[in-house]
């Protein structure tokens, strides 16, 4: 990668002072106390020839320039195959900065034409870096002349980072975006790629692995189209979920497209008491009342009708463009399997059970279960399956055995959530962590002196976390008993 090329090298950062300050806070306290400053970065890279590549890097926080770099490199002839020389650059590049600035990139805007030249930039960011790729189109937005290709790398680089940055809430996450008929567009957009399929292809077996590829490949031949409608973009199980298919689809080319409503304020709570109902987490006495049941049905009817039924939607007929295969997720959108079957009986729907209902509950007639499971049921019961978490208590007693099918929950092992991270990023999210729980006047994590305990939920009645506060109290008493001194926390 040496080259005699002229280069620019980074020439501001961290001030001595600031080193020596935070070197002294890692060396005593570790990454969890050194607060890190966060930027984002911008990157371009073009072909000086066959052989050379200029990469440009540009420094920004949320207002300035802070500092730039140009490289020159040299694409050997003789490189292994699938060696990424652009990418190694970049990330031994970016990383160093970090080190020895005391900075975390929160995000990386980079052109379109930089992912195709180095196809693994975009996951090595992510994966290791914990930074997320923008991928933008420089002439998106020209409506006549395009002036990209006659800036100088540098400006590009410099561009793509002001880019980046827009795409970019205050809480350093990028903007959910929810486009036109309701279509959930995730990634901001589709703009983030955070992952290959060679990554996904990592997380499992051959085995399954082959049978996915079998039933994609299936998907694709004949073209077929899934549309998945459910309440809300975010915040829950069901939305992780989501957002996981969709990027993986996208990465397989199969037609896969999460459809949400436009939300009305009124409803929101009415739908809350529902599940609470349903899982048995309610006060005995609370019921829907008829009022509340017809303005559910008015608002998914409205929204049907306004953007789903009309033409062009998903829900019209599939030789109209709509959806060949329409999935119904969790009891706020049962409301448009009527609306569906009517318009094409022999659609398959499938209605997707994603919470715990008290079966026994919903047995017992007169029950406010009974009531509202009644009347979701009336609904429900023209799908084609109904599929459950794979316990069967969860399934009530009047769903046909030959309906019910059983689905676990699912994870992508390499999202935000769950993807391994360096002791770098993991003390950058751990400060904030502690920030947060001295601002509220909580015990801090004592981490990485000692171990914790986790549970990743909503604070929601049903979660369980009053047991999960028992088993925690349960286990502290046993170490108790054993002199076991290196107890872990538990953080919830």
């Amino acid at each position: 990668m040496s080259s005699n090329k002229p280069t620019r090298k980074f020439s501001t950062g961290a001030t001595s002072h600031r080193k020596r300050q935070m070197s002294l806070l890692v060396e005593k306290d570790g990454h969890v106390n050194a607060p890190l400053q966060t930027l984002y970065l911008g990157i371009s890279a073009v072909f000086a020839d066959d052989h050379t590549a200029v990469i440009a890097l540009a420094i920004h926080d949320t207002v300035y320039l802070n500092d730039f770099s140009i490289k020159h490199i040299s694409l050997d002839e003789d490189m292994r195959e699938g060696q990424d020389l652009i990418a190694d650059h970049i990330i031994n590049e970016v990383e160093t900065y970090e080190h020895e600035n005391f900075v975390k990139f929160i995000g990386a805007g980079l052109p379109v034409t930089l992912k195709y030249m180095s196809p693994s930039l975009c996951s090595r960011l992510w994966l290791d870096l914990d930074i997320v790729p923008v991928v933008l189109r420089p002439d998106h937005e020209a409506k006549e002349k395009n002036f990209w290709d006659v800036k100088r790398v540098d400006e590009q680089a410099d561009s793509m980072a002001r880019k980046c940055i827009l795409n970019f809430g205050p809480s350093l996450v990028p903007h959910l975006q929810v486009g036109y008929r309701g279509i959930v567009q995730t990634d901001a957009g589709f703009r983030v790629h955070l992952t290959n399929l060679q990554n996904h292809k990592d997380t499992c077996s051959s085995a399954t692995w082959g049978a996915m590829q079998f039933y994609a490949n299936k998907l694709r031949e004949k073209k077929t189209k899934i549309a998945f409608f459910s309440a809300t973009p975010q915040g829950g199980g069901v939305a992780l979920m989501r957002h996981a298919l969709v990027r993986l689809s996208r990465l397989l080319g199969v037609d896969v497209t999460w459809y949400v409503p436009k939300p009305r304020p009124g409803v929101f709570r009415i739908t809350k008491n529902q599940h609470n109902i349903l899982q048995g987490v309610s006060h005995p006495d609370q019921r829907i009342s008829d009022a509340e049941k017809a303005a559910i049905t008015d608002w998914i009817e409205d929204n049907a009708k306004r953007y789903w039924l009309s033409e062009g939607g998903p829900l019209r007929p599939p030789e109209e463009g709509g959806a060949d295969v329409i999935i119904i997720d969790d009891p706020q959108m049962p409301g448009l399997v009527p609306m569906i079957k009517r318009l094409t009986p022999d659609r398959p729907v499938l209605y997707r059970s994603h919470i715990q209902i008290r079966s026994d509950l919903v047995a017992n007639e007169g029950s406010p279960q009974n009531d509202i499971w009644n009347y979701l049921w009336s609904n429900i019961k023209d799908t084609d399956l109904f599929i459950s978490h794979p316990i069967p208590k969860f399934v009530p007693h009047t769903v046909p055995k030959e309906k019910v099918v059983y689905l676990p929950a699912t994870t992508d092992w390499i999202d935000g959530l769950n993807k391994h991270m360096n002791k770098w990023d993991t003390g950058y999210y751990a400060h904030i962590y502690n920030q947060q729980c001295r601002n509220q006047r909580m015990t801090e994590l004592d981490w990485p002196n000692r171990k914790y305990i986790a549970q990743v939920a909503r604070f929601d009645p049903a979660k369980g976390i009053p047991t999960v506060i028992d088993s925690y109290a349960e286990f502290r008493r046993r170490c108790d008993e054993a002199n076991i001194s290196d107890v872990p926390q538990l953080v919830v």
